[in-house]
């Protein structure tokens, strides 16, 4: 067994320790706080899942780092031999009001390359994940290269929230196919990942929010920049798309005039 299929074997087991915790705890009464605004929730359970996945790491590999969103106090160090990127519960205000459309979503970098990805479907019990040379997986079957769907033809997630009132807002919708938006960047992912959204573009992200997807985007020959074409870095804060090929550069040309 080489080394990234021991470190995928782990992670499997962890996430399946995750379960009980997020389950469990989902009848127990949700300690619900704001960060930013009423809208920017985090919970017990964020921090639950935070907290257990970051003593795995630090117990099995203690001189790896580790950046998570709920804990501010990770930092990243320039030593960046080895990285982990997690994301206790991505679609915080989708477990608080719907109790679905949440994930775990988890990366690990060595020496700035992606490694592993994943993205876990909590209530669905979809784990999807990606290892760097061997493709991508839901449920440990092998995903397919996504067919070409043009932004004509094809269906585009973007945070409407932000983007309401924008003029390049008005041409994605007039030139995709049409708008969608789950509320959580993993789950939106997922949906381009497999083929069924042509793309998925957010305007606010963190590391946690977009390291996982560069390595499934990798191993399925997807296109992710920034809005501007730049290069996504798996450390970067900001906008940034996930895409088909098929959809790319037109999509691009409708991102740049989104500060308009």
């Amino acid at each position: 067994m080489d080394k990234l299929q021991k470190m995928h074997t782990q992670i499997l087991e962890w996430l399946n320790e995750i379960v009980p915790i997020i389950k469990g705890s989902l009848s127990d009464d949700l300690m619900i706080e704001t960060k930013i605004n009423r809208k920017d929730l985090v919970t017990n359970i964020d921090k639950k899942v935070q907290d257990f996945l970051v003593r795995k790491i630090t117990e099995t590999y203690p001189t790896h780092f580790i950046v998570g969103e709920e804990s501010p106090e990770l930092k990243i160090s320039d030593n960046r031999k080895h990285v982990w990127i997690i994301d206790p519960i991505d679609g915080t205000a989708n477990l608080v009001k719907q109790l679905d459309h949440f994930c775990v979503l988890i990366a690990y970098y060595e020496n700035d390359i992606g490694k592993l990805g994943y993205i876990f479907d909590v209530m669905n019990d979809d784990l999807y994940y990606a290892i760097e040379n061997k493709g991508a997986f839901l449920n440990n079957q092998k995903l397919p290269m996504p067919e070409e769907i043009s932004l004509q033809e094809g269906l585009i997630s973007a945070d409407v929230r932000d983007w309401y009132g924008k003029e390049c807002f008005g041409r994605l919708a007039e030139e995709s196919f049409d708008i969608r938006y789950f509320g959580c960047g993993g789950i939106d992912s997922i949906h381009v990942i497999t083929g069924k959204f042509a793309a998925f573009a957010t305007s606010k992200a963190g590391p946690w929010d977009l390291a996982a997807q560069l390595v499934f985007a990798k191993e399925l020959g997807m296109k992710v920049s920034h809005f501007d074409g730049r290069e996504l870095h798996y450390l970067d804060h900001g906008d940034w798309v996930i895409s088909n090929k098929g959809a790319y550069d037109d999509l691009l040309t409708i991102l740049k005039g989104w500060n308009c």
